[in-house]
């Protein structure tokens, strides 16, 4: 026995070990993805820096040979080449850190999302051999403490419930409680207490299946991120907004923010027209008013409604005497009554 317990202790600390192993790696992993983010930024924004710099001394070079009288054609050549080749330069060597960061990045990703799987699996290899779902199902079975905080969390959720969802209909049929409902459904199960062994290794196990989750830095921009993205055109997806079809909400790709109000468009989806936000007609406020005035005029007052409802009961106690108890014996009485009614009309006429 003393072996055994020994073997689970130890067994435990390995895979606390190798679980703070991986966690270690993969915030190392984040900090370094972020990192090549942020290099990335900064070495296409000084790369575009200097390089217009060197290619404004060439100009300016070239605009004093041009304007020395001494000077003849052929000495033009060799400084309008720099001035020529170098936008050229620029663009195609911009590219090309653009494709060596993004490889760093897609590699760092690929190492992050494996970290992140091996760690899943280490934590579900764990639950399985130290019986964490079966440890949990007892104690919520059985524990007076979970119970008492299931319950609550159900109630509090059902109050947000009945707060967030409007009240569109009556309800005819009253509803049981739900204390009458749970006293009526059978216990399948009695109550026992549970080992203090099995409490114990069930908070060891919760604290060794929860890791910490790291908490990402978030990165503050700086004075040349708006430069560098007007240089660059580097506008991220979180900066454009979606386009979102009101015939069948299909996705539509995203846009700007200040061309967001005047675009239209086609969904390709189920080839519908969508105008713009601006163009869409809003109703005026006087409209509005006189129809809030035209309600309230034609509402009808309690006293008038009480007469109607004292209409329709003489009315039903008087079918009730003529023998008529459902509505359709009612509805057929009533159309004959109609009937007869218009052959007298017209006899007369």
């Amino acid at each position: 026995m003393g072996s055994f317990f020994s073997k689970e202790k130890t067994d435990s600390k390995d895979y606390e070990k190798i679980l703070s192993e991986l966690d270690n790696k993969i915030q190392k992993a984040e900090s370094r993805l972020s990192e090549i983010k942020i290099r990335q930024r900064r070495t296409s924004f000084m790369w575009i820096i200097y390089s217009l710099i060197i290619w404004v001394f060439c100009l300016v070079y070239l605009f004093r040979q041009v304007n020395d009288p001494f000077n003849s054609a052929e000495d033009y050549l060799i400084p309008s080449l720099p001035v020529v080749l170098l936008p050229l330069g620029i663009y195609y060597i911009r590219r090309g850190l653009i494709y060596f960061y993004d490889m760093k990045q897609k590699k760092e990703e690929a190492n992050l999302s494996v970290l992140r799987k091996e760690q899943k699996e280490k934590i579900e290899e764990l639950k399985k051999k130290t019986s964490y779902y079966t440890t949990q199902s007892l104690i919520e079975r059985y524990d007076e403490v979970s119970k008492k905080k299931k319950d609550e969390a159900a109630k509090e959720s059902g109050q947000d419930l009945r707060q967030r969802k409007p009240v569109s209909m009556p309800v005819n049929r009253p509803i049981p409680p739900l204390q009458q409902q749970q006293q009526q459904q059978p216990q399948p199960y009695p109550r026992a207490p549970i080992p203090q062994q099995a409490m114990q290794n069930y908070s060891n196990q919760q604290r060794l299946a929860q890791p910490n989750i790291p908490q990402q830095s978030r990165v503050e921009p700086r004075w040349y991120d708006k430069l560098v993205d007007a240089l660059v055109g580097d506008a991220g997806p979180e900066t454009k907004y979606a386009l979102i079809c009101n015939h069948c909400f299909a996705h539509n790709g995203l846009v700007l923010q200040e061309e967001y109000d005047t675009i239209q468009y086609v969904c390709p989806v189920c080839k519908q027209f969508n105008p713009s936000r601006k163009s869409k007609q809003v109703i005026p406020k006087s409209i509005l008013e006189e129809n809030d005035t035209d309600e309230k005029e034609h509402k009808p007052s309690e006293k008038e409604i009480e007469d109607v409802i004292k209409q329709l009961k003489m009315e039903v106690d008087e079918d009730e005497k003529k023998g008529l108890n459902t509505i359709a014996s009612r509805v057929r009485h009533r159309r004959s009554a109609n009937s007869d009614a218009e052959d007298t009309d017209n006899e007369d006429k």
